[in-house]
């Protein structure tokens, strides 16, 4: 059976780079997300699927897809996410009810995911090839919070719960990672971010290929280097 990626949320930054580390690896790679560009992406070797990640019926019936197109993947990138700005600066419940909800449910498709997921890594279909999902994260989970991020704050902290909980449960045979772009001081990275879409594609390149269940929470900066001295419990 081929090695089998799906990427959800696979823009033109993080996506696009893992998506083609992972081809250039001998994956098979689904790219997910809400308009996807069919022709360009299929010329490029890539099976392009609609999926948003604020709705676990649209998640489910991505996966159905990809099943079905490439079989059950191995690896499931989580890079979705959703930030809208407060229309007040500052008053975090001036935001819209339904912003709020809407980004809160892109955190919970990290379950919805996961538990699409873990039905092809048992399956016996991958059973001797690598089985990771790692969703992208930031430090929002791990800082004081910061009231002009509240949308991307909420998923940001169900998705790191979530991942917590499934790399405890699931740590002997699938690997589970919460991998966050930090400063070389362990900070949030300001202008890091932008020209970071290569490094994160060769750390999660690393995590996949790793034989044990590392620090679910992972910090690199953007040489690609394990944050130096952090660890957690």
């Amino acid at each position: 059976m081929s090695l089998v990626a799906f990427i959800i949320g696979a823009g033109p930054h993080i996506g696009a780079a893992v998506g083609t580390i992972l081809k250039q690896n001998g994956y098979r790679v689904a790219l997910g997300s809400r308009n996807p560009k069919t022709d360009k992406e299929t010329e490029e070797g890539f099976y392009p699927v609609k999926v948003d990640a604020s709705s676990s019926e649209s998640i489910q019936a991505a996966f159905q897809a990809v099943n079905a197109e490439l079989g059950p993947p191995n690896v499931v990138i989580y890079n979705a996410a959703s930030f809208v700005p407060l229309p007040t600066p500052e008053d975090p419940l001036s935001l819209h009810l339904e912003s709020f909800q809407s980004s809160t449910a892109v955190g919970l498709g990290v379950f919805a995911a996961a538990q699409q997921a873990i039905t092809g890594f048992r399956s016996g279909v991958h059973k001797d090839s690598p089985k990771a999902f790692i969703v992208t994260g930031n430090l929002l989970p791990f800082v004081s919070a910061l009231p002009a991020y509240t949308s991307l704050d909420i998923q940001k902290v169900v998705a790191a719960r979530l991942v917590e909980t499934f790399a405890t449960a699931y740590k002997d045979d699938i690997r589970f990672y919460f991998a966050s772009l930090v400063s070389p001081s362990g900070e949030l990275p300001k202008g890091d971010f932008p020209k970071s879409a290569e490094t994160h594609a060769q750390v999660y390149w690393e995590l996949i290929n790793s034989r044990t269940q590392g620090n679910w929470d992972h910090r690199f900066t953007l040489d690609g280097k394990k944050l130096p001295g952090y660890e957690r419990s």
